[in-house]
């Protein structure tokens, strides 16, 4: 009976992640809804990066089970926005400060991206250490990531 129970478990668990992976293909379906998925994430991940950010800085004290939180978080959406720039139609427009020049050099943009996310699980592994003299040099590879992304692709 237990092995009904955990078999039949199992092969839920398994119809539900494959629903939801086949949900998440289809998280918008429009350029509007787009923009407005990657906008939001985006954003989250910036309100997540910028607590970090003032705790590397000592502009907050440190607690290193928020910033390591924040750093999970900040790592589980960096994979998040960047569908949002791939749906036709999704490009600029008065509701968006993404520029052309990520339509123009589509493969730099990605391997940004890909930069993006290796920095941002990289900082997640080192801030579940707690140990700020770790962490600081991987915040900063990540807030570099950001910036070269930014400084080339956003108005």
């Amino acid at each position: 009976m237990r092995n009904l129970i955990i078999a039949t478990t199992a092969a839920l668990i398994s119809v539900g992640l494959t629903a939801s992976a086949n949900a998440d293909k289809h998280a918008f379906n429009d350029a509007e809804s787009a923009v407005d998925y990657r906008q939001n994430a985006l954003s989250i991940m910036r309100d997540n990066f910028v607590a970090m950010a003032e705790m590397v800085k000592g502009e907050v004290e440190y607690d290193a089970a928020i910033f390591s939180q924040r750093a999970d978080d900040f790592a589980r959406l960096s994979h998040i926005p960047w569908d949002g720039f791939s749906v036709e139609g999704a490009m600029p427009g008065e509701n968006t400060d993404a520029l052309p020049e990520i339509w123009d050099n589509w493969d730099d943009f990605k391997q940004r991206s890909e930069d993006f996310i290796q920095g941002a699980e990289q900082l997640a592994t080192v801030a579940s250490t707690g140990s700020m003299s770790d962490i600081a040099p991987a915040f900063k590879e990540a807030a570099k990531n950001c910036k070269g992304c930014h400084d080339n692709y956003k108005d």
